[in-house]
């Protein structure tokens, strides 16, 4: 297997046996050595990217079956309420309209934001409360401990997006809290 001398900016030709073995033995090798180097990484990234994926598929999920729920819910109370057809105007007939309708419960009032995380929130992403949940996640993981405990909690205190809780929470479950002074 000798090579002739290669001059300044030529390159050798190489032979049928030296072709074959950088295909069939050099190459395999070094995928080999690759993905053994690589794989713990690959892994990693592999399952946040699913964990991502199914935390945003649970949440269009939820949205989809109340959206669902809440159209039906104001069919049914359509037939029910208006739909007597006998337009008697009976007791009956008014009795089943009061029923039909169901008063909902105001929501909890949520408290107001805490001005530290805001500031905090403001610094680090800016224009937030203009971004979409999959915008804010995609920056969470740009973010340290602090920063993303204030995203926590000036979220929950305002919007309270599931998908940004969520991924919050995941990064900080990932990364060790800082040790205590």
């Amino acid at each position: 297997m000798s090579e002739e001398p290669v001059r300044d900016g030529e390159q050798a030709p190489r032979s049928p046996l030296r072709r074959t073995l950088d295909l069939c033995v050099f190459a395999p090798v070094g995928v080999a050595v690759t993905v053994v180097e690589d794989l713990p990484e690959l892994v990693a990234r592999g399952r946040r990217l699913v964990e991502l994926e199914l935390s945003n598929a649970r949440v269009v999920g939820r949205f989809v079956v109340n959206k669902s729920r809440r159209e039906v819910s104001g069919r049914l109370d359509g037939m029910l309420g208006n739909g007597n057809g006998n337009g008697s105007g009976s007791a009956e007939a008014a009795m089943a309209d009061s029923e039909a309708v169901v008063p909902t419960a105001e929501p909890p009032a949520r408290p107001a934001p805490d001005p530290a995380a805001e500031a905090i929130v403001g610094g680090a992403l800016a224009d937030y409360d203009t971004l979409s949940a999959s915008q804010v996640v995609r920056r969470l993981e740009s973010l340290g401990p602090d920063e993303l405990r204030a995203v926590r909690r000036y979220e929950a205190s305002t919007r309270n997006r599931r998908t940004i809780l969520n991924r919050a929470d995941q990064l900080l479950g990932e990364r060790p809290s800082p040790p205590p002074y």
